[in-house]
């Protein structure tokens, strides 16, 4: 099963006035783990400038809040796979007393583009397998 986890390094100022995680850089953590994941599939040589993804939908459920000092993760994996589009899905955990809790969870919908011609296409042909792997448990 195709799943990648991320470690989170939580930032000053990431940390709002209410002493926690401001809910807007959550985004920020699943972009971190999105990066991971795709950069499995993809690899480092992929040119992003000619065949690339943009964000078609974002979406982000909140349970616990995450502090500065909190040992946190996310964890990423294909949710659907489409004709044009895939959803990866993501899970962001803190460590509370030696147990995994989870804090949110959330998913985006990547549109896969044609950045020289400027359009949408099928999902690359070189990642479909990949990420057809999360959905076959």
């Amino acid at each position: 099963m195709k799943v990648t986890k991320t470690k989170i390094a939580v930032r000053f100022n990431d940390i709002d006035l209410a002493g926690h995680v401001h809910n807007s850089v959550y985004l920020s953590y699943f972009e971190q783990g999105r990066l991971d994941f795709l950069t499995d599939i993809a690899g480092n040589e992929w040119d992003w400038r000619k065949k690339g993804l943009v964000i078609g939908r974002n979406e982000i459920d909140y349970f616990k809040p995450v502090y500065l000092t909190d040992d946190v993760f996310v964890v990423t994996q294909t949710d659907h796979v489409g004709n044009k589009s895939f959803t990866l899905s993501y899970l962001i955990y803190k460590i509370e007393d030696g147990v995994e809790a989870l804090c949110s969870s959330g998913r985006s919908i990547l549109v896969c583009m044609d950045y020289e011609k400027n359009v949408s296409v099928p999902v690359f042909d070189e990642w479909k397998d990949q990420l057809m792997e999360c959905l076959e448990v």
